[in-house]
Formats: C-alpha cells, structure tokens, sequence
C-alpha cells in the first residue's frame, strides 16, 4: 500500500496550509483567548470548497475524497484545531446525509452544506451513560404527523451556529440505545433549545453545548436510515469522525514539533544552541517520529474510507495510539522550550488545550480497545 500523496492531493494539502497562514494564523490567540465563533473564517473555508471535500460534485462538493480530507484536516490544525473541529463536525453530518439520506434528503440540505449556506452538528451524546438511557435521553415518539423530540443531548458542537442536526433519539425507552434512531433537525424548528456554551479547556471558537428537544415535531421525511438504525450508523460515523480527530492531533504534533525544533536553534546556554544538546534532539526526534507513525496510520484508515473497504478496526487502533501520545507529544515540546514554553506567550499551551479537547471529547476510553480487541481473536 502505497501512502505518498498523489500530486493533486499534495496540492490540496498545500492550499489548506496556505489557506491557514492567511487566515488562521493571524487569528489563532485572539480566537483561543475570546473563543468567539469564528463566522468570516467559515466563510472563507465555504469558498476555497473546504466544507464540500467528501460530497460529489452532482451537489457542489469537490468529490476529492477522504484522504485529501484527513490532509486539509492535518494541516489546518496545525494553525487551528478549533476551526478544524468545526469543519469536521461540519462534514460529519454532510457524510451521514450522503451515506443514509433519500435522494429528497440530499437535494435539500447537501448543496447548501457544500456551500457552506447551512453548517451542520452531529448530536449523538447524552448526560447518561449512553445514548438511550437516563433521565434526559432523547425519545422519538411516533404519531400520525411523523415524530415528536423530547429529551435533551450533550456537548454538541456547533452548537448554535449549525442550521441542521444529525440527531439520534430512542424510538422505545425500554430498548435504550437497541431502539437508537436517526433524525435530520433544522436548528429552527419549534422546540429546539441550543443552552449555554460550555466553557471548555481548548478548541475554542468551535461552540460547544447542550441542546433541549421539547415537543419537537418532525415529519417522516426527517427519518435518517431505518427505524431503530441509528447505532450502525452512529457507529460508522463515528469511527469516521475518530480518523479525522486523528489528523487534528497530527496537525497539533506537527505545530508543536515545528516551533520547538526552531526554538531550540535560536535558544543559547552554554555558548551554544540547545539543539546540539542530545537531550534535547531525543526529545525532538521522538515527537517527529510519533507524528511521522500515526500520520501513515491514519492515511492507511483515510484510503480504506475512500475505497468503502473495512476501517473500523484500523480507525480504533490509531484512534488509541493518539489518545496515549498526543498529549506526550505536547509534554515533550514542552521540555524543549523549557520555562518560556510554559509561558502563555508562546504557543504550546493552546496546542495543549487544543490536543486534549480533541482526543477526549468525543472518545469514549473503552471504545477503541474493545474493538482492536475483538479483532484479534
């Protein structure tokens, strides 16, 4: 398996890392310091067609598939990983109406997502121990009129800003998370309540919150997949989502490599840059070689997504290897820069804030290992 890019996805890579020196750079700290939503961004990511890269072209997307995704993915975060949790929160609705919407479904909400006219949220957590179950879930009650929403889900991204939700409710509160079922929710529709942004560690300026379904009526065409099919697809989606969070944390690396390899060539002790200390060039040569490894892991998932072959098991196990060396990635720059990388100053400890948010919010610890496991046997 060959996992050199090919000249047009090197290309698309390179536009997503000119697209961040203009516009994320300048706006990285205030972003991170304010965490307003950043709106001219996205729209400047909706005309260079970076919230259209996985739709077809028979809806306006680029059709440039998921590896050129996960490259636009890497190298946005290594300016924001903010701005790229907000576009892969985006796209992992978009890719669940094209995978498991109507052909009705598509024509109305996919151009306008491609365009970057309607952002999109994927709700699927819940204050309780799983989707389904708890005081709060979200139930979907049948009725002549299609469904009504009662419930409440958590720690939605997009939060406020999405005009559609890929929701997922419980058709049978006996059953739970069995019954787990799939809706497509305007953010406008009676009954939907976006609460207080969460005030969260990092990523900031992608808004996080709950969001409350009161008596929210849906017609039947607002059914997403099969009654009661809502798990497979969350499952899917996610496992799609755990790739791209993958390219976030390599981007994050990579940003964080990058400025303590130079820090370190520039810092004098000694008579002499820290850079010729042996201590210091391990440290830095193992961040580049862990980014180096799960940049191949990832691309290995990206090019079993874009071939519609079997990635759920690839997408667990670099899933956990970044959740156990992200954060190691960020210690060990850290040291590099010793003192001043602490310093709020400079621009470790947001990529640090940044790494956590995207390896902890939306991964669940036993998933992962459950189904790397499981694999074995």
């Amino acid at each position: 398996m060959n996992f050199e890019l090919t000249e047009e996805q090197q290309l698309i890579g390179q536009s997503a890392r000119d697209f961040g020196k203009e516009y994320l750079e300048p706006i990285a700290v205030e972003l991170d310091q304010k965490g307003e939503f950043p709106k001219k961004v996205v729209q400047a990511l909706a005309k260079h067609d970076f919230l259209g890269l996985l739709l077809p072209d028979d809806v306006g997307g680029a059709a440039a598939g998921f590896v050129s995704y996960v490259e636009v993915i890497e190298d946005l975060s290594r300016y924001s990983a903010a701005v790229a949790s907000i576009v892969n929160n985006h796209t992992i609705a978009a890719y669940s109406i094209q995978e498991w919407g109507t052909a009705d479904q598509k024509k109305q909400y996919l151009p306008a997502m491609a365009k970057g006219e309607l952002l999109g949220g994927f709700a699927i957590f819940e204050h309780g121990p799983t989707p389904g179950v708890g005081a709060d879930a979200l139930v979907a009650t049948k009725q002549d009129v299609g469904y009504v929403l009662n419930g409440k889900k958590a720690f939605v991204r997009n939060a406020g800003e999405a005009g559609v939700y890929v929701v997922f409710a419980t058709t049978d509160p006996a059953l739970g998370a069995k019954a787990l079922t799939a809706f497509l929710v305007k953010a406008d529709a009676i009954g939907v309540k976006v609460g207080e942004k969460l005030e969260t560690m990092g990523l900031k300026g992608c808004p996080v919150a709950d969001i409350t379904f009161e008596n929210v009526v849906l017609p039947q065409a607002a059914l997403l997949g099969a009654v009661n099919g809502g798990a497979a697809i969350s499952a899917k989606a996610l496992a799609v989502a755990s790739v791209a969070e993958a390219a976030q944390t390599v981007g994050i690396g990579q940003a964080a490599v990058e400025h303590a390899a130079a820090y370190a060539k520039q810092r004098v002790q000694f008579g002499k840059p820290v850079a010729t200390l042996q201590a210091i060039q391990t440290l830095l040569a193992e961040v580049a070689t862990d980014c180096h490894l799960a940049r191949l892991g990832l691309r290995n998932a990206a090019l079993l997504i874009e071939e519609g072959k079997p990635f759920e098991v690839e997408a667990a196990m670099i899933k956990s290897f970044l959740v156990r060396f992200g954060s190691k990635m960020l210690l060990d720059t850290c040291q590099v820069e010793g003192g001043f990388g602490y310093s709020e100053t400079m621009p470790l400890p947001r990529l640090f804030r940044d790494i956590a948010g995207t390896n902890l919010l939306d991964a669940p610890g036993d998933f992962p290992e459950k189904l790397i496991a499981a694999s074995i046997a």
